[in-house]
């Protein structure tokens, strides 16, 4: 079995890690609005991130 390790950085509360086929894939998040992880089958299928602006 082939064991593959990432450090993240736990201070850092702008990102979103999500592990998709044994790859780290990190999302920078938005100032404003939102971020929704979809999954297909029990698996991350993708992210959508609306952005929204404060006036």
């Amino acid at each position: 079995m082939d064991i593959k390790k990432a450090e993240i950085d736990l201070t850092n509360n702008k990102k979103i890690y999500v592990v998709k086929d044994g790859q780290l894939i990190v999302h920078d998040l938005p100032d404003y609005g939102e971020t929704l992880i979809v999954t297909l089958g029990g698996k991350v299928d993708r992210l959508e991130t609306t952005v929204k602006r404060k006036v």
